[in-house]
């Protein structure tokens, strides 16, 4: 069994994103959180599923329903989310 550690770039990442999504319509922002929480579930059950790029360090899971990717690694029993990420943004960022 694995356990999620989400970063603090990450929370801000997305709460950043959050507040927008509810700047543009309220409740978005809300239903943006919960698509993230259950991308989390579903890599803590089984990160292997998801692929590697960017030297191996690093896998995506893409956030169902807004364009965005959680990029986290694997140490050990341990997932370390390091950002919740736009796919519009240049992913040399997280870097």
């Amino acid at each position: 069994m694995y356990q999620l550690q989400v970063l603090q770039k990450a929370r801000e990442d997305m709460q950043k994103s959050a507040d927008w999504y509810n700047e543009q319509q309220t409740g978005v922002g809300e239903r943006f959180l919960l698509e993230v929480i259950a991308t989390f579930s579903l890599i803590e059950a089984s990160p292997l599923h998801y692929e590697e790029k960017f030297s191996k360090k690093f896998r995506f899971a893409k956030v169902n329903d807004f364009p965005f990717v959680v990029v986290f690694k694997i140490k050990k029993q341990l997932v370390v989310v390091n950002s919740v990420f736009h796919t519009s943004r240049n992913p040399k960022k997280f870097f």
